[in-house]
């Protein structure tokens, strides 16, 4: 659940619910595309922050590079805000 909350954000309630407070997760900070359910395509200079969260919860990953095409750079792009 930690893992899950560090990447996809979660909802804070204090004082018995009366106050709602919205955490972004790193997955809410930085362009990305989910091409599955556990396939994350990023860029280059945020791949660091991704696997700092992913080591740090002793998670199994793989990272490798993409071949840079028109598709994934209109991917990333349409995502940045």
């Amino acid at each position: 659940m930690q893992i899950s909350r560090a990447l996809n954000g979660y909802k804070d309630r204090s004082n018995h619910g009366e106050y709602t407070y919205k955490r972004k997760g790193l997955l809410e900070k930085i362009p990305h595309r989910k091409l599955t359910k556990n396939v994350i395509l990023l860029k280059k200079q945020d791949h660091e922050k991704l696997t700092e969260i992913l080591e740090k919860y002793k998670a199994e990953y793989y990272a490798g590079p993409i071949e840079k095409t028109s598709e994934t750079s209109e991917i990333l792009s349409n995502q940045e805000e």
